[in-house]
């Protein structure tokens, strides 16, 4: 089923309502990668509509004719764009002054634009208690030592990174 025009074009034009500031967005396996990035761009703009099709799909007129900001969550295929507007939604959100309490809470995540924009996938994160079933937090998060900490979570998110991600450090 691929959607038709008409509707859709109906549709943006009704939910844009002469405001051309707004970021019309097309859920698209075709699009470009949606990352934190993106999300830190979006977070800057008034209003996000987002178009999800279903199925097959658009009509590629519709593509062609409201100037939409194509996107993509990945190389995979789901039933609709739904929940890819979504995780674009909660990515985007979280962004938001205030949305998380502590306003340095995103800075310091993997992905962000961390102050020291190492791009690395965040350290390993302990809480209480001390020892769970046998396994036991790092004795150096215990310290109080924060330069020790610091680079044991530097060296911490390297060796994570390099196992689970590394075409993160090709990147480089």
């Amino acid at each position: 089923m691929v959607m038709k025009p008409g509707p859709v074009f109906r549709a943006v034009e009704e939910a844009v309502g002469g405001d051309e500031e707004a970021e019309k967005i097309l859920l698209t396996p075709q699009g470009e990668l949606f990352t934190q990035e993106m999300a830190s761009e979006l977070v800057a703009k008034k209003r996000l509509i987002f178009i999800c099709g279903r199925y097959e799909g658009f009509d590629e007129r519709i593509r062609l004719g409201l100037g939409l900001r194509e996107i993509s969550l990945g190389d995979f295929i789901l039933a609709g764009g739904e929940i890819a507007a979504m995780a674009i939604i909660e990515a985007v959100v979280r962004l938001i002054p205030g949305v998380l309490g502590d306003e340095d809470s995103a800075k310091f995540e993997s992905f962000s634009c961390r102050t020291d924009e190492t791009g690395l996938l965040d350290y390993p994160q302990y809480t209480r208690p001390q020892v769970f079933r046998g396994m036991q937090v790092p004795e150096v998060l215990l310290s109080g030592n924060h330069e020790k900490i610091r680079k044991w979570r530097e060296k911490e998110a390297l060796k994570k990174t390099r196992a689970r991600r590394k075409d993160l450090l090709d990147k480089k």
